[in-house]
């Protein structure tokens, strides 16, 4: 059973790397249809990306508390929604 589930838990997770190595393959490809090379919100959001990706891979190589990195991704996703969904003053 505690096999099983470690297999289930690998699946997961190689899903869960794909949904997020198709959204940075998504993005780098949104700013590279619409805007030119040399534009500055191109350079900014390629830089962007590469911090995410630098960030995702850092994460992901340490020992962190899974309890901590929860609770600071549901942080996140709150901040995140907040400045998607509701209007800026």
């Amino acid at each position: 059973m505690s096999n099983f589930k470690k297999v289930s838990d690998l699946d997961k997770a190689w899903e869960y790397y794909e949904k997020i190595r198709k959204s940075l393959t998504g993005l780098f490809e949104i700013l590279s249809i619409n805007l030119d090379k040399d534009n500055i919100f191109y350079k900014c959001g390629i830089d962007n990306l590469e911090n995410l990706k630098d960030t995702i891979m850092d994460l992901l190589k340490r020992d962190y508390n899974p309890t901590e990195i929860k609770r600071k991704l549901r942080d996140l996703e709150f901040d995140m929604k907040k400045c998607l969904f509701f209007e800026q003053e």
